[in-house]
């Protein structure tokens, strides 16, 4: 046997763990980490099972190179999930078979007063929570939120009847609207797919990995680069299986729920608002924007809704995680390499990896700073007049008497009319075909004479203004903050200078992870001796 300080090359299997042992079970483990880990959300209706097959495929390249963001959407889909069954706590709707955590943190049962009163006596509340038998768990929570769920508007001016998903605050909101299918969490369970084979194939092997790492720290025994790369993926992997525990997978169609005959039915715009952000659009710091349809499937990357003033504390959370999931390759910092420039060239991307993602995420909240862009009362008054000129040219002008009587309102009294929004003056592109903003901007730029008379910054600013109503532009705070008090505003930083940083540090960042994985394998072909030195952890079970 070769003694611990001597390098050795490729090893055979018989007698000792051999090279292309420790390759195969990192590969599975990585495999199991980055495949078999992905709980997507419910594909769309009658969506090609070739799609769903490509999106997942996609989603596994891109863990492969950032499992920490995968780690930290499971958390934060847990942490919306738990929340909206604090709610359905509250209201009654929660089923008694409650996880455990959520039993310790649980607020004391509700008293006797409250169930008098219907907020927890559920048969007492008419429509769909009359049906005293359905109770919700996470489970249900879970399937809502991923798009298990959806409604048919059959009173649309098409021929061709909407379909709109649920998500589980709509449920929450308008429980007395539906009718609450009748599924219990064991009916959930055996809609989806989840291999639980191949899932307790990976729970194992990730837990072989990590043990046979610990006992080899113990007895001093070396181990390789390789493997400290698949630890960092195990550990994301364990964090993701827990907080995706309650979660169905592989779900193929979601299921039609219906109204509630006696409550009438909702306003398709009230269904069609979001109710999560999107991952990505909280990193790129813009407003999740969609026109006039209801959406077709909840994203990959859906997260919790958060107060669009403020950093939505996602990056936080990715801050930390990816900065801890960096660290772990610091593990092999002193081990032998084959070469000086690839212990250097291991260090450097280690360094990356850990410390150029949380800079990256920080100086996103630096972009949602606003700066003032002139005076608010100045540019009320212009657009006044600008709508009282596009007012004398158009035969229907009923939409632009109702917009300038709202503005004159403001105008007289701007303190009585301060939390006043320009999306309710000139349209929202959301609920709203007829977006009077845009007719507006139109009227503008085809009005010479117009556009001579107006004030020489207001049209680049009623240009923001329109882009940000109409969801192409602008941060999440500057929409909320496009009031008639306060605009206009603008971003400190241009929103092309977040995502210059963003995609910029992305390519930095994967070609850091690029040059670890390479180092992992390449490092194989001058190992210390001891790496092949096998523990008693040879006689766990793993997929070899």
């Amino acid at each position: 046997m070769d003694s611990e300080g001597v390098a050795v090359g490729w090893q055979s299997s018989p007698g000792r763990r051999g090279t292309l042992t420790i390759i195969e079970n990192c590969l599975f483990t990585i495999i199991a980490c980055t495949w078999s880990i992905q709980h997507p959300n419910v594909p769309g209706l009658g969506e090609a099972g070739w799609r769903t097959l490509i999106r997942k495929c996609k989603w596994t390249v891109f863990t492969l190179f950032f499992p920490e963001f995968l780690m930290a959407h499971a958390i934060l889909e847990f942490v919306m999930a738990v929340e909206n069954m604090k709610s359905l706590d509250i209201l009654g709707h929660l089923h008694d078979s409650l996880p455990w955590f959520y039993r310790r943190v649980r607020r004391h049962p509700l008293n006797s007063d409250d169930m008098e009163t219907g907020r927890v006596k559920s048969a007492s509340v008419p429509g769909g929570a009359g049906q005293s038998e359905v109770k919700w768990t996470l489970t249900h929570c879970y399937f809502a939120n991923m798009g298990g769920f959806y409604i048919r508007d059959d009173d649309q001016p098409s021929s061709t009847p909407t379909d709109h998903l649920l998500t589980a605050t709509h449920f929450v909101k308008h429980w007395t609207h539906i009718n609450i299918p009748n599924l219990s969490e064991d009916d959930l369970n055996d809609k989806s797919k989840t291999d639980y084979f191949t899932k307790a194939i990976a729970v194992i092997q990730i837990t072989q990995l990590i043990l046979s790492l610990i006992i080899r720290e113990v007895q001093h025994l070396a181990f390789s680069q390789l493997e400290t790369l698949t630890l960092a993926f195990a550990v994301c992997g364990i964090l993701t299986y827990i907080c995706s525990w309650y979660k169905p997978q592989n779900v193929r169609k979601p299921i039609e729920v219906s109204f509630n005959k006696d409550s009438g039915k909702l306003k398709p715009e009230i269904l069609q608002r979001r109710t999560f952000d999107s991952f990505w659009h909280v990193l790129a710091n813009s407003k999740v924007a969609y026109r006039h349809r209801a959406l077709q499937r909840i994203p990959n990357d859906n997260i919790p809704k958060s107060n669009p003033q403020e950093a939505h504390y996602a990056l936080y959370v990715l801050t930390v995680l990816t900065a801890a999931f960096g660290s772990i390759h610091a593990v092999a910092w002193n081990f032998e390499f084959p070469t000086s420039v690839e212990r250097t060239l291991w260090r450097i991307s280690t360094l990356i990896s850990t410390a150029l993602p949380p800079v990256t995420l920080l100086t996103i909240p630096l972009a949602q700073i606003l700066r003032s862009w002139g005076d608010s009362a100045s540019f009320r008054y212009t657009c006044l007049d600008i709508m009282r000129e596009y007012s004398w040219d158009v035969a229907d002008n009923q939409l632009v008497q109702d917009a300038m009587k709202i503005l004159k309102r403001i105008c007289d009294d701007p303190e009585g009319a301060k939390h006043e929004h320009y999306r309710e003056i000139f349209g929202d592109h959301i609920v709203s075909e007829d977006f009077l903003g845009e007719r507006l901007l139109a009227y503008i730029e085809q009005n010479q004479e117009l556009r001579r008379s107006l004030p020489r910054d207001f049209l680049p600013k009623f240009t923001k203004l329109v882009e940000i109503l109409r969801g192409t532009s602008g941060s999440k705070r500057l929409l909320d903050t496009a009031r008639t008090n306060t605009y206009p505003k603008r971003s400190l930083f241009n929103s092309s200078v977040n995502n210059a940083i963003i995609y910029q540090s992305g390519i930095v960042y994967c070609i850091a992870r690029l040059s670890i994985i390479g180092i992992s394998f390449s490092s194989l072909r001058q190992m210390p001796g001891s790496v092949y030195v096998t523990p008693w952890t040879q006689y766990i079970p793993s997929v070899q």
